[in-house]
């Protein structure tokens, strides 16, 4: 009997270790931590940060996922830094309609892109 209990409390620990998933989060945050650092080290160009950058959003639309607050303002800066006034923009304002709270601070930046002609 002693066996037969043992047994299946072994059973039953393991089906319960067997049927825990990984609880899902509200944003796909993958290497983005690792990518904010990157644009702080000046160990990468930001051409290879743009690179890194983009191929996170790849990585957020093949997971489902909405992508981490700021990555399109990150990405928006470093398109500014290189020049592609274009890309900061429209990652400024898909920042600003993902996250409603950095309005403010989007249309600053938008705002300033062009030198305050916008």
């Amino acid at each position: 009997m002693n066996k037969i209990l043992t047994t299946a409390l072994a059973v039953m620990l393991l089906a319960a270790c067997a049927q825990r998933q990984q609880t899902p989060t509200l944003y796909y945050w993958g290497d983005y931590h690792k990518l904010q650092y990157q644009a702080l080290d000046g160990k990468t160009t930001p051409e290879e940060q743009i690179a890194s950058m983009e191929k996170y959003f790849i990585d957020t639309s093949n997971h489902h996922s909405k992508p981490a607050p700021g990555a399109h303002a990150h990405l928006g800066m470093l398109y500014a830094k290189v020049g592609n006034r274009a890309g900061a923009k429209a990652q400024f304002k898909m920042e600003k309609e993902a996250f409603p709270e950095s309005a403010t601070y989007m249309n600053f930046l938008l705002k300033n892109i062009d030198g305050g002609k916008s």
